[in-house]
């Protein structure tokens, strides 16, 4: 037990030579204790209870708020990791706008090899031809020299068109991407200035900070969140009332960011898990899926496999929530450019995957067909842990 402070001490020496003077004999002072505790036993008994218990609460603040520390020093290295993606991935999409903005270069160029094809030499890797639209500008066109002129231009106009969505789809998608980062940035700074400031200010000084990174965490992709686990979980035993856990959703965890499948909402609130490779829709229908969830797949082509989560209870899917999700299914196929295209719908419990069958290989009967056009799922309909 750690030693009593000064004061106390004092005043116990005080209490001794009260009881029994300097000039007592050691006998006599003990059974002058002895007849003190007697006497005030009680009051003692509850002195001393009173002393342990604010040392056991000092010893649980201390341990409480070296946990703290500890969980956010570890989420703030989970948010460093995610906020060097986001800004790597601002930097892609910064190049792949500037590539857009060369929509109408590629399209003058594949117009250009169009109108002087007979003048461009078989096998060349460059050619330099008038441009259309100013006889007196020579342009310098690139060309893959394995490949036809034909080709040469075909490739040019797919990359004109491209980029013509490109202008349309990136600055929206780039301006969230920026914003998140600099959101994530904000926020490791005022973690880095209570790393820096004194130790003794750490928990005081920013009180809404764990509240934030906790959310910050839950945002982050599965992947990235480690053994990190929900503040309710982590904080299991000394919540304040009114504290509900969180259930772990284990199951979701894929063991690899490879087999990890996206992760969609319909307009419902349906949660809908669809595989992004052939290992991945083994382990999406053979490991995740539940008996009772329903599994789609587009009829007659290669494609993800798509699991609508059902869950318990008599609640069902609407008709055009199942519509929905088809078409999701038949647009991560190889049907994706066809008009209407037939999809299976079935549970999970009547797939199977055959026997030495090759990954992404399955086997289901009691299915429906459901004929819908392939449509991309809207960007509302990701989860936060897509990113």
């Amino acid at each position: 037990m750690p030693a009593l402070p000064a004061r106390a001490q004092v005043a116990t020496a005080r209490l001794a030579r009260r009881v029994a003077p300097d000039g007592v004999g050691e006998r006599d002072r003990s059974a002058a204790v002895l007849a003190l505790e007697r006497r005030h036993g009680e009051s003692l008994r509850r002195l001393r209870d009173s002393v342990k218990r604010v040392f056991r609460l000092a010893f649980a603040a201390m341990s409480t708020r070296e946990s703290l520390l500890e969980r956010r020093t570890a989420i703030a290295r989970a948010l460093k990791r995610y906020h060097a993606r986001l800004v790597r991935k601002v930097e892609a999409q910064r190049g792949d706008l500037a590539e857009a903005r060369r929509a109408d270069e590629h399209r003058t160029h594949g117009e250009t090899l169009l109108t002087y094809i007979r003048q461009v030499p078989v096998r060349a890797a460059t050619v330099v031809l008038p441009d259309p639209a100013d006889p007196g500008r020579n342009l310098t066109i690139e060309l893959d020299p394995a490949v036809t002129p034909q080709v040469n231009a075909a490739r040019y106009f797919k990359r004109a068109a491209k980029g013509e969505r490109g202008l349309k789809e990136i600055p929206p998608r780039l301006s969230a991407v920026e914003a998140q980062a600099h959101a994530l940035g904000v926020l490791l700074a005022r973690m880095t200035a209570l790393e820096e400031g004194p130790s003794d200010t750490a928990l005081t000084d920013d009180p809404t900070l764990d509240r934030d990174l906790e959310a910050a965490l839950a945002k982050l992709p599965i992947g990235l969140r480690g053994a990190l686990k929900a503040p309710a979980a982590a904080t299991a035993g000394r919540g304040g009332p009114g504290a509900r856990p969180r259930p772990a959703a284990k199951e979701d965890r894929a063991p690899s960011a490879r087999l990890q499948p996206r992760r969609l909402k319909s307009k419902d609130g349906w949660d809908v898990l669809i595989g992004r490779s052939n290992e991945g829709n083994d382990y999406l229908t053979h490991h995740l899926a539940r008996s009772e969830d329903y599994w789609f797949h587009v009829h007659g082509a290669a494609g993800s496999h798509v699991v609508l989560r059902r869950g318990k209870g008599s609640n069902e899917p609407s008709k055009q929530t199942v519509e929905e999700v088809a078409a999701w299914a038949a647009f991560y196929s190889q049907a994706r450019t066809a008009g209407k295209v037939p999809v299976i719908v079935t549970r999970k419990k009547y797939v199977r995957k055959p026997r030495k069958g090759p990954p992404g290989l399955a086997l289901c009967t009691n299915e429906k067909t459901v004929m819908v056009r392939p449509n991309e799922p809207p960007r509302e309909a990701a989860h936060s842990d897509e990113g």
